[in-house]
């Protein structure tokens, strides 16, 4: 099912008990504007929260003319829709030190790498690519977001962060970390059998 930005703020405005809204630019709607006004950091801040598979992106990055002052030997251009980098050079950075590899300056990777092929978490302005749990836990924050201008209600608001950092993130990033397809295993690799023809054929 098609999910527009307006439908994600009505349910946000649903969460703070507020009426909803026809058009989320629409400007004479005191709801529709701080929605907008809230809506893409939330976003942002979401898509940096997790892993999630329907943000994920590939990029060779073209390498600055001007190196760094120090520290690194060669700067590279970040895509304008980078989020979150995961992946440098095939190094899976979820797992390791970030700082032995690069280092991240405004929109600028700083490395000691001739080239820069990452894989990265990528802000889409588009709702229908979001995951529907990643879509919960960005009605959640919004809502956290919108309970002061729409209700002035700020207890309201930490109990909804509340909500969203302790039960709605981690539950989207669970089963999303659940839909990561593994390489796919081998058992002649492991075979006993397989190994001893392979011996016994090649020496």
């Amino acid at each position: 099912m098609a999910v527009s930005k307006t439908d994600i703020c009505n349910l946000a405005l649903a969460r703070v008990g507020a009426l909803t809204i026809m058009d989320i630019d629409d400007a004479d709607s005191k709801g529709a504007r701080a929605c907008k006004n809230a809506f893409e950091s939330t976003v942002r801040e979401v898509s940096r929260a997790g892993m999630w598979n329907p943000l994920k992106s590939r990029a060779t990055l073209a390498e600055l003319t001007t190196p760094p002052s120090f520290g690194w030997a060669k700067q590279f251009q970040l895509p304008t829709d980078f989020i979150r980098l995961f992946k440098l050079n095939g190094v899976d950075l979820t797992n390791d030190e970030p700082g032995e590899y690069f280092e991240i300056e405004g929109k600028v990777l700083l490395t000691d790498a001739d080239t820069a092929d990452i894989q990265y978490i990528a802000y889409k302005d588009d709702p229908n690519q979001y995951d529907p749990l990643m879509v919960d836990a960005i009605v959640v924050l919004l809502a956290s977001k919108i309970s002061v201008p729409m209700r002035q209600d700020e207890a309201m608001a930490a109990n909804l962060r509340q909500e969203y950092e302790r039960i709605t993130l981690p539950r989207a990033r669970k089963t999303d970390g659940n839909e990561r397809k593994a390489r796919r295993y081998d058992p002649t690799s492991e075979s006993r059998f397989v190994n001893s023809r392979y011996r016994s054929t090649n020496g």
